[in-house]
């Protein structure tokens, strides 16, 4: 969604929700998802590392990432029949997935979102 923030925010006017997007930079005025999933098994792994560091110095936020399960299955089935576009997509990267993983918990210092955006009971 090009128009959405891309840092946590309360999309309702009671303040009794919090939305934590997935991380984007922002590059020649559009948001680019730089935050994990296919994007950090498609892209080189220095520009997601850049992208985040961007993030954080720039922005002054803090990154959010993920990954699905699936994306550091390296031995899941492959189906006959899918579309190239798919394939390429789906399986691109799987078998490095795990040490990218390995090198951006090295390189970055995490902690839970529970604590980097605690939500008082007063804001439930």
């Amino acid at each position: 969604m090009p128009a959405a923030p891309r840092f946590a925010f309360f999309p309702l006017a009671t303040g009794n929700f919090i939305e934590i997007p997935v991380t984007a930079v922002k590059r020649f005025g559009v948001n680019w998802p730089c935050g994990g999933g296919g994007y950090f098994r498609l892209l080189p792994y220095w520009l997601s590392a850049h992208n985040l560091r961007s993030v954080a110095r720039r922005d002054g936020q803090p990154c959010v990432f993920y990954f699905h399960p699936w994306e550091i299955d390296s031995e899941q089935p492959h189906f006959s029949g899918v579309p190239l576009k798919a394939r390429l997509r789906h399986y691109t990267n799987i078998g490095k997935m795990q040490a990218r993983l390995k090198r951006l918990l090295k390189d970055f210092a995490w902690n839970r979102l529970d604590r980097i955006f605690p939500v008082t009971a007063a804001q439930i």
